[in-house]
Order: C-alpha cells, then structure tokens, then sequence
C-alpha cells in the first residue's frame, strides 16, 4: 500500500508540475493577445493622425504618398486582426489545457487522499491485531 501512496505521490508531483506549466503558457498567451490589441490600437491612430495629415497636404506628391501610407496602415491593421483572431484561439486552447491540467491534479489529489486513508486503514488494522502486553504491575501479581 505504501508503494502505491508513494506512486501516486508522484503522480500527483507531475500534475502540479503540468498546470504550473500550463498556466504560465495560457499568461503567455494572454498577455500576447493583449500585446497585439494595444498594438493595432496604436495602428489605428496611427492611420487615423496620418489621414489627417493627408487632408492638409497642398501638394500631389505628398498627398499620394500620404494616402499611400494611410492605405498601407490599413492592410497592416487588417493583418492585425487577422493575427489577434489566431491569439484568441491559441489563448483559448492554452486556456482548455490549464483547465484539463487542474482537473487531472485534482483527480491526483484525490486519489493521493484515498491512498493515505487505505495506509492509516491498513496501519491502525495491524496494530489492532498485534497482541498487547500486560503492564508490568499485572506482570509482577501474576509471578
């Protein structure tokens, strides 16, 4: 029985390891996710200031070039999306495995428990069934 309290012991090591791991993948993934939002947010006023600037330029060269890059922040803000989409899934698988990963170290938890209570069981079972001594002074009226 000892064998297996301690086999499940480890087990249990091994899970706690595993949500750790997994917990600090779906932070990761978190603050990746957040990272990309600020980041298109920064693009959006960035296109929206240089929009601005173009409405003022007075030249054609530079209005083109102004509404060029305007255009080009646009499809950067697009691919933005399409990137915070994809961390929104990978946040959410990450967050399905630190999930899964608690679950299975609770399961470890409780049998570790049951495991412990079968030892005491077993324990307090063969203490029961060892003969008591006498105590000395019933020892010494009896010789």
């Amino acid at each position: 029985m000892k064998k297996i309290l301690k086999s499940r012991q480890r087990i249990l090591g091994m899970r706690e390891t595993q949500l750790r791991i997994a917990t600090g993948e779906s932070a990761a993934a978190r603050g990746s996710e957040t990272n990309l939002e600020q980041r298109r947010d920064q693009l959006k006023a960035l296109s929206v200031h240089m929009h601005k600037a173009g409405n003022d330029c007075r030249e054609g060269r530079s209005l083109h070039a102004q509404l060029e890059l305007v255009e080009r922040l646009q499809r950067a803000g697009d691919q933005m999306e399409t990137a915070i989409g994809q961390a929104r899934q990978h946040t959410a698988r990450m967050e399905r495995q630190r999930i899964a990963a608690y679950q299975k170290r609770e399961m470890a938890d409780r049998l570790v428990g049951r495991a412990k209570t079968s030892v005491e069981a077993e324990t307090d079972r063969k203490l029961s069934e060892q003969p008591r001594a006498l105590p000395r002074r019933a020892m010494e009226r009896s010789a």
